[in-house]
């Protein structure tokens, strides 16, 4: 290198990830959704954040793909749901996001499959639930990337049924995939206004038990147009249902109680940016309050949310945090480092994800500025 040149970024691509905000049937691959859709006679929906010829993403910064509202990006995730039919589909399915994970250095995946839109094709749930976890284990074995699931209630169906899929939970964390708990998670999606999280109360306190090990990782503060409903749904979310982590929470920035309880109780946000620009939550990427809530003490990871619907995967997330929100190496790091603390991921995985990205950074200068931390259980 000539003097005084600076030195070239470190390579995003070797930077080892966990992805915690992944929705399993909203990473389909577009050729896949084409596949499937032809092979069942279903028309092929439009997948506006890709090139319809190459399956190229369109560029980011583009408005032309932002959806109108929640349900025309519920019409198109529907689509893929609609698809899954037999073992054949989801081992595809699942695979494939495996393969994809690995292409981005994603060792561990949390992913949340919405398993009652397709359910039926598999005779229960249950059933459906255990071709899941086959599907996992093929995967891990072929890729090594290890997946576990987290299952969500979708905010418009009954406390019943939100309390049977609590109980499925529960049988989840029995099954294994290759030795570890299948299932670890308990969300909820959808819009947040007319679906208020108390009413799930009793679900998510089925799905945590008393041993604790199902982590309840709800989705708030993304879908909540009405002023101050969005930072209200944060903290419900951890007062009633004992969100340790929150898929979004980005309309919490602008509620000092909101910040000051993520800050206290240790709440992580697990962000998708693109997600957020595209569906109209941010006005422009670079107004995503990532930074700022890092700034401010409320710890965030980088996630993709659904690569089918936004053109995106979580390496290209992670590159918009250089790229375009001026993110340093070093914050960065700390965000994959977050990412592995508090996943669920056994804790051989967690301490190998955590001195990967310390050796990340410190191939590229001096890394004090990011501070080693222990592993942390779910």
């Amino acid at each position: 290198m000539m003097p005084g040149a600076r030195p070239s970024p470190r390579d995003l691509s070797f930077l080892p990830k966990a992805e915690l905000h992944l929705h399993l049937e909203g990473a389909m691959r577009p050729g896949t959704l084409r596949d499937l859709c032809s092979k069942y006679s279903i028309p092929a929906p439009s997948t506006p954040c890709y090139d319809s010829r190459s399956d190229v993403p369109m560029p980011r910064s583009s408005t032309t793909s932002r959806f109108a509202d929640f349900s025309a990006f519920m019409n198109l995730y529907l689509s893929a749901c609609s698809c899954l039919r037999t073992e054949e589909d989801v081992r595809r399915l699942v695979l494939e996001v495996a393969s994809d994970l690995r292409e981005c250095h994603v060792l561990y995946a949390e992913v949340a499959p919405s398993l009652t839109f397709y359910a039926q094709h598999f005779g229960s749930m249950e059933s459906t639930l255990r071709v899941l976890v086959d599907a996992a284990a093929i995967a891990e074995k072929e890729t090594g990337v290890l997946i576990s699931y987290v299952l969500s209630v979708e905010r418009h169906l009954s406390v019943e049924a939100a309390i049977e899929l609590a109980h499925l939970a529960r049988r989840g964390s029995e099954m294994h995939i290759n030795g570890r708990a299948a299932v670890v998670g308990f969300g909820l999606h959808g819009p947040e206004e007319s679906f208020p999280p108390h009413a799930f109360r009793e679900a998510f306190e089925i799905a945590h038990g008393e041993d604790g090990k199902i982590a309840s990782l709800p989705h708030a503060g993304e879908i909540a147009p009405a002023r101050g409903m969005g930072a209200k749904s944060v903290v419900d979310a951890v007062h009633i249902l004992g969100a340790k982590r929150i898929a979004h929470g980005v309309l919490a920035k602008d509620d000092a109680e909101a910040m000051r309880m993520l800050r206290e109780k240790d709440v992580v946000l697990d962000v998708c940016i693109t997600s957020n620009f595209l569906l109209n939550v941010v006005e422009t990427r670079e107004d995503h309050p990532i930074k700022y809530f890092l700034k401010e003490g409320v710890k965030c990871t980088i996630n993709s949310d659904d690569p089918l619907l936004f053109g995106c995967n979580i390496l290209s997330e992670y590159q918009l945090c250089r790229d375009v929100l001026g993110m340093d190496d070093h914050t960065i790091a700390q965000c994959a480092k977050t990412s592995f603390i508090y996943s669920c991921a056994p804790e051989y995985l967690k301490s190998k994800g955590i001195n990967g990205v310390d050796g990340w950074l410190s191939e590229g200068g001096d890394d004090s500025c990011v501070t080693r931390h222990d592993a942390r259980r779910c």
